[in-house]
């Protein structure tokens, strides 16, 4: 069996339909987006008008539930004021284009998702178990992540937020964070992962890495007037929080240059 994880499509049309098109060919049984559908991007309502008609198994991001109980804050920390006031102008534009059905729908959605494969159960969570606005810490103590495991109480812990693709293995489990399809993991792409399971041994991981058609994007945000600094982002490779997912220097260069 194989189990796709995808998460933080933060209103990229374009990016979801390419990560879609792509795990079609890789033949995968089941697609599971851990949140996020909305915020940074210029077509909000769109995406989730694709997952609700292509049936897509999805847990609540806390972009989502603020939108969704229409709340002013996502609880995330930025780099500076500047980049959250920006990010709150591009909220309220966000929130005025949802339709109520809509609302409804990303309120309904549920915090947790659970599967049972053979004898490894899985929890999916958009943040942490029983948080959606905290992510995976980076190079933590194994305790930290055994803590995590067990907190869980599962096999596999799937979860997103950081946009940044993680992979840990412990004696008590696997945690993985697939990035962000929308969100800029890499320049102008997105990354995913498929979990294949096994008649025997543990399941393999696999991190997929795609791009998608960034002028179409640049079209959506130049009709919204609103969220330049937000398509650079994705351009370039950089988190809508402020921090960047690549090293490259040519990346961050091309951004002094702005």
């Amino acid at each position: 069996m194989k189990i796709a994880f995808i998460s933080d499509i933060h209103g990229n049309l374009p990016a979801i339909k390419a990560v879609m098109a792509l795990l079609k060919k890789r033949k995968v049984d089941l697609v599971v987006c851990l949140g996020d559908l909305v915020h940074y991007g210029p077509m909000p309502s769109e995406v989730i008008s694709y997952m609700q008609s292509n049936d897509i198994d999805c847990v609540q991001g806390n972009c989502d539930r603020t939108i969704a109980r229409r709340r002013e804050s996502t609880g995330e920390e930025y780099e500076n004021p500047h980049w959250r006031n920006l990010a709150a102008d591009f909220f309220q534009w966000t929130a005025e284009q949802i339709s109520g059905n809509q609302r409804k729908w990303l309120k309904e959605l549920p915090d947790e998702l659970r599967f049972q494969v053979d004898k490894k159960s899985i929890l999916c969570v958009h943040g942490l178990p029983g948080t959606q606005a905290a992510g995976l810490p980076e190079e933590a103590a194994a305790e930290i992540y055994d803590a995590i495991l067990t907190k869980a109480g599962t096999s596999i812990v799937v979860c997103g937020f950081t946009h940044t693709p993680s992979i840990i293995r412990r004696p008590n489990g696997l945690i993985l964070n697939p990035g962000s399809i929308g969100g800029g993991s890499v320049p102008s792409g997105g990354t995913a992962m498929v979990l294949s399971f096994h008649e025997e041994g543990e399941p393999d991981v696999e991190t997929l890495e795609f791009t998608y058609s960034l002028e179409e994007v640049e079209a959506c945000y130049e009709e919204a007037g609103i969220g330049e600094i937000f398509l650079k982002c994705i351009e370039l490779g950089r988190d809508q929080r402020g921090n960047w997912h690549t090293d490259d220097p040519k990346w961050r260069q091309q951004w002094a240059e702005l």
